[in-house]
């Protein structure tokens, strides 16, 4: 069960991190019996055997360094404060984090921020340094503690994988972002764990279908097969025994990049500097979707590749449970960000999904004195004016554009490739469609609409406000629209 500690002085900061239990090591990978195997195979299930029991050593070491973690010891830390508009004021390492690089204090590894960033690994840089700052900017709707696992550079060059947890606190009065702090483990070791364990798995049962490739001359043992695997001509070569399999089985819309993945050259290359290669096909004598994946099964002595492993794994299952599960969160997100009212997409929508959207468009919009058809057909007359223009709206726009209720009887719609005479012709077109619109039991009511247009190829929120601005010259006369050129 989950428990709650809590570091009361951590840098000057006060941190709560989710930490496990204590840690009972009684999940360990078993031994294979030698027993259960012909003697021809036996020194190859002996060198399984040495790695189950490495890798078993490495997942105690992991697991010891998890629970010293969970019971409140020093860890890798960083601490940084934000004044009220959430630009960032100071960050702050510790120095079990200084220690865990490879620095050797304060002048070594000074207290910026840029620090942080140099200690990333440069071809993943950008891409972390944007998910920090886009936690950042969303933190609202985030938990208190979040999760992250990557991978850092030390001083001498040398990468480690770590894990870290994350808190932000908040000030009560606002709820704006006052201290993001966090925590870091080294969990290279597990990260090696997992590897040993994915080698054993392919050599045990969990592909159908797998092989034991030596680099020098591709041969190899056969691991696991499958019926299908069976009835394909041998070939002492392994490239030329798998595409083999090719030819036999999968379906011809994916040979052609099966047989331009399966080049020696590639794929050493590729497990050389990824770790493993992977494709995807669909084999039709099984009627199911499967992965092929190489990856490294041992190493000489001096580093190089010895052998790599092939295995084929049947993911047809996953495979539907994913498409399960994706549906599951289109539904989700078509109930979350839809208005109640309009049926278009309401204003989360656009602070979640659109705002910082490159479009060629923005335009606001709005129903001309709204209160008086509000005071002459009620309420429910002004629910179907909204109602009806927005479907209005909504019709007049290609499926790639979004049309939203902003709020009130206010809408916004972007265009995502639009020219100014277009825009112009769609608004003066919406402004005639708008007076066509006729209440319920009200024939009396007349509808009119203004509009006004944002042009320019910009993000999203950067066009808001001159779309309101151009909507408020447009209020100015009522019933027309006007457009703004950035």
């Amino acid at each position: 069960m989950d428990k709650d500690i809590i570091a009361e002085s951590i840098d000057n900061g006060v941190g709560q991190f989710a930490a496990e239990a204590s840690v009972i090591i009684d999940d360990e990978v078993a031994l294979f019996d030698l027993s259960d195997y012909p003697e021809e195979q036996q020194e190859l299930i002996k060198e399984c055997n040495r790695r189950i029991e490495e890798a078993n050593s490495k997942y105690r070491i992991a697991k010891f360094r998890e629970d010293m973690f969970a019971k409140g010891m020093k860890a890798g830390m960083y601490f940084c404060t934000f004044d009220r508009n959430e630009n960032m004021l100071s960050f702050e390492f510790n120095d079990e984090t200084r220690q865990m690089l490879g620095y050797d204090g304060l002048e070594d590894l000074p207290n910026e921020f840029d620090s942080w960033v140099k200690t990333l690994v440069p071809e993943e840089k950008d891409g972390i340094v944007k998910l920090f700052w886009d936690s950042v900017r969303i933190h609202r709707q985030l938990p208190d503690i979040t999760h992250a696992t990557y991978r850092m550079q030390k001083k001498d060059g040398s990468i480690i994988w770590v894990t870290g947890a994350g808190r932000f606190i908040r000030r009560p009065d606002d709820g704006s972002l006052e201290i993001y702090m966090g925590c870091y483990r080294d969990i290279t070791a597990q990260q090696e764990l997992e590897e040993y364990l994915r080698i054993i798995e392919a050599i045990g049962k969990v592909f159908n279908f797998s092989l034991f490739i030596d680099v020098n001359d591709m041969s190899y043992r056969m691991i696991s097969a499958n019926e299908y695997v069976e009835m394909v001509p041998k070939d002492p070569d392994a490239i030329r025994f798998l595409k083999n399999n090719v030819d036999a089985s999968v379906a011809e819309s994916f040979r052609d990049s099966l047989y331009e993945w399966l080049d020696k050259d590639k794929i050493i290359a590729a497990v050389e500097e990824h770790g493993s290669s992977t494709m995807e096909f669909y084999s039709e004598s099984a009627n199911r979707w499967f992965e092929g994946i190489f990856m490294v099964g041992d190493r000489k002595e001096d580093g190089s590749l010895a052998h790599i492993v092939y295995g084929c794994m049947d993911t047809t299952d996953a495979k539907l449970q994913n498409l399960e599960q994706q549906q599951k969160i289109s539904e989700f997100e078509l109930e979350i960000y839809t208005d109640s009212l309009s049926h278009i997409r309401n204003r989360r929508f656009l602070d979640e999904k659109l705002i910082y959207e490159p479009c060629k468009a923005v335009v606001m919009a709005d129903i001309d004195l709204f209160k008086e058809v509000n005071d002459t057909a009620g309420h429910q007359g002004g629910d179907e004016a909204i109602q009806k223009v927005a479907a209005m709206l909504e019709q007049s726009v290609r499926k790639e554009d979004v049309v939203l209720r902003y709020g009130g009887d206010e809408f916004m719609m972007v265009f995502f490739d639009i020219t100014g005479e277009d825009l112009k012709h769609k608004l003066s077109t919406l402004k005639s469609e708008a007076r066509k619109i006729v209440i319920d039991n009200h024939p009396e009511v007349n509808i009119t609409m203004s509009f006004g247009g944002a042009l320019g190829t910009e993000l999203v929120s950067n066009l808001i406000g001159t779309a309101d601005k151009a909507l408020y010259e447009s209020k100015k006369t009522r019933d027309t629209y006007t457009v703004i050129k950035i």
